[in-house]
């Protein structure tokens, strides 16, 4: 599109003033205020009833010297315009409506009309509209007319344009580009790599957490190891045994000291042979005293039974909660990102909602008397003519319509199936959840249970307690009784040997108490063990998945600096920086306009223009369209960069009227109110 004349009357201060750039380049001269971007406002006011503020409610009248407009004046914007090598004539014309009213002298003004011309032939205001729609779209005609328009965007409408005209880079594109980026396919497994990226995240930082706790039950299990340590204590003094002992020489010591206790007891029997009866309660003596023994050891390995079964449950059952927890975490995920496709799905099915409720709304038109007439010789057509043209465009509206609504409810059902499907998953991921919270919350009870068993049980084997072993040892106490004797009687010998008897006994039950101790710290040895190479695989698997972080951080970095290659390949003057890395490896999305690396807001105005003229240079090849640039304050660029449309350079210069230079030749002044 090139503006071949630009005629205004009575706008803004103009009286009257034709603009005949005949498609070419050219300059507009005059000071401030001499009317330079009225030039500008009239072309805009023409097509979209906007001015170059983008503003719709502005004045077009004159003023007087005191601010108050001319009355009774119209005032008019003509354009002819060269659109695919055609001439098409634009006009607009507004004037005030006066009106009498009954009873009054004099008119009133009661508001404006405006009049539309197309090519000569005077249209209506929809017919006007429709046909600068058919033209040029107001969003895309200001992109490539203004050269402040684009950066003035919002960044986000900014970076959807530079993508739809450029073309996104897929995640494939990105893999394809780079060999060590071809393990992400099989990585990713079906999920986006910025979905991946946050569940790794929240993965390695589960996996962290999990690692934290691992020492402390480690500690926990030598403490425990350090509170069952056992030392031997002998008559003749003591020796010290751990853990690190030998098992082997504690049993061999046992069977020595059951060997001696055996050997003691048969010298008590032959000193006391003086009295059968005297034998008899001391074989029943002893046997009592090796059943309080055998009780004892009995008692104590019940209890360490006891104690390592509890220990075992309560670590296996902690061990299934954190699985079902890490489980419960995946389906939370997965859920989440169903519901977000839920809610996407849901503002699509509205949307096609309110679009088919536009379709059923609209009803056929029938054309106006004008549009019946014959295209030849401008006559009415005969009355069976104009209705079945009327019939044929009714018909082919209808037939548009139920296409369009019945594309519209296709989709609509698709998508409605899409979402139907999506809630089944949804209410699956829901079911299986609260399955394993409510296991989870069974397992908790478990574990309070078992720690409540463990705090229960004895650190000590108390025999007194214990009703066997009290009625063993009152039977002791009361044959002791029976066999007490006047010291003359018994035997200083027998004395001496009942007092190293007592002594060995609580040597046997001592050292049986070490070898009953052996299998619970064995297994709770081998319990830290296995805490060990948790850790270690959990460490293995945060380092897998920093590898994966890694693998993702670089396919950002390489998207990013693709996508922007791609996008600044398209600009000469102007590139954009379209992501922001962090730090952390996140990226957000932006959209900043780069000129010589620095940005836009910084450049000065000549930089500014021609990065301007730059991306309308590329929007304009894009769209296979150009119309008319307006290059306001031009006097501060020195040089332009060339342009593949009309460029009409607005200069601020002492000239008190407006001046056009076509070709560097003065052709033209304005005639401005005075």
């Amino acid at each position: 599109m090139e503006l071949m004349r630009l005629t205004l009357i009575n706008f803004k201060g103009i009286r009257s003033f034709t603009f005949e750039p005949n498609g070419q380049d050219c300059d507009v001269y005059g000071a401030n205020a001499s009317g330079k971007t009225t030039l500008q406002d009239a072309f805009l006011w023409l097509l979209f009833d906007k001015n170059s503020q983008n503003k719709k409610d502005f004045n077009i009248k004159t003023l007087d010297a005191n601010g108050e407009p001319y009355h009774g004046l119209e005032h008019t914007v003509e354009a002819v315009l060269q659109v695919d090598g055609k001439l098409v004539t634009l006009k607009k014309t507004l004037t005030e409506k006066w009106t009498k009213k009954r009873g009054e002298a004099e008119k009133q003004f009661t508001g404006h009309q405006t009049e539309y011309w197309v090519n000569d032939v005077p249209v209506k205001a929809g017919e006007y509209q429709q046909h600068i729609n058919g033209l040029i779209g107001e969003e895309l005609f200001r992109l490539i007319t203004n050269p402040m328009f684009f950066p003035s965007m919002h960044w986000e409408k900014q970076r959807a344009m530079l993508l739809a005209i450029c073309g996104d880079m897929s995640d494939e594109m990105v893999i394809a580009s780079d060999r060590d980026l071809a393990k992400l396919t099989d990585i990713l497994d079906g999920h986006s790599v910025n979905d991946y990226r946050k569940i790794v995240a929240e993965r390695i930082k589960k996996l962290n957490d999990e690692i934290a706790k691992i020492p402390i039950r480690i500690d926990e299990l030598n403490r425990t190891l350090g509170k069952d340590k056992l030392q031997v204590v002998f008559l003749n003094g003591n020796v010290g045994l751990n853990e690190e002992s030998d098992y082997s020489q504690i049993k061999a010591k046992l069977s020595d000291k059951k060997a001696e206790l055996q050997e003691i007891e048969q010298q008590i029997l032959s000193a006391s042979s003086v009295n059968e009866a005297w034998r008899e309660k001391q074989k029943r003596l002893s046997q009592l005293y090796a059943d309080l023994v055998n009780k004892r050891s009995e008692l104590m390995r019940e209890t360490s039974a006891k104690k390592q079964e509890l220990q075992f449950s309560l670590s296996n059952t902690e061990t299934r909660i954190q699985e079902l927890k890490n489980k419960a975490l995946s389906l939370e995920q997965q859920i989440e990102l169903a519901q977000e496709k839920h809610r996407e799905n849901t503002i699509q099915l509205n949307e096609l909602r309110s679009e088919y409720a536009t379709l059923r709304a609209i009803s056929f038109v029938a054309p106006s008397d004008d549009d019946l007439n014959c295209p030849t010789c401008g006559q009415a057509l005969p009355d069976d003519q104009r209705e079945a043209k009327i019939e044929e465009q009714r018909q082919k509206f209808e037939a548009d319509k139920k296409r369009k609504m019945e594309a519209n409810v296709a989709q609509g059902k698709k998508l409605k199936e899409q979402d139907d499907a999506l809630f089944q998953n949804i209410e699956a991921y829901e079911t299986n959840l609260s399955a394993i919270y409510n296991e989870i919350s069974s397992l908790e009870a478990i574990v309070d249970d078992l720690k409540a068993q463990l705090t229960e049980l004895p650190e000590t084997i108390s025999l007194e307690s214990h009703p066997e072993c009290e009625l063993i040892q009152q039977q002791i106490s009361a044959l002791e009784a029976e066999m007490v004797r006047p010291e003359d009687d018994i035997p200083r010998t027998t004395q001496l040997l009942l007092n190293r008897k007592q002594a060995i006994t609580a040597e046997i039950e001592h050292l049986n108490s070490i070898l009953n101790n052996r299998e619970v710290r064995a297994k709770t040895q081998e319990r830290i063990k296995e805490l060990n190479e948790e850790e270690r695989k959990l460490a293995q698997q945060i380092s897998e998945l920093e590898g994966h972080k890694f693998l993702i951080e670089k396919f950002i970095k390489t998207k990013v600096s693709m996508l922007e290659d791609s996008i600044n390949s398209r600009f000469q003057t102007v590139t954009f920086k379209l992501f922001d890395v962090q730090i952390n490896g996140g990226v957000n999305e932006c959209c900043e306009a780069m000129i010589n690396g620095v940005p836009y807001a910084d450049a000065n105005r000549a930089a500014q223009i021609n990065a301007g003229l730059d991306i309308i240079n590329t929007i304009t090849r894009h769209y296979g369209i150009t119309a008319p640039v307006f290059v306001d304050n031009a006097e501060a660029v020195n040089q332009l960069i060339p342009c593949n449309s009309q460029v009409i350079r607005l200069l601020v210069s002492n000239d008190p009227v407006l001046r056009v230079e076509y070709n560097n030749v003065k052709e033209k002044e304005g005639d401005l109110f005075e």
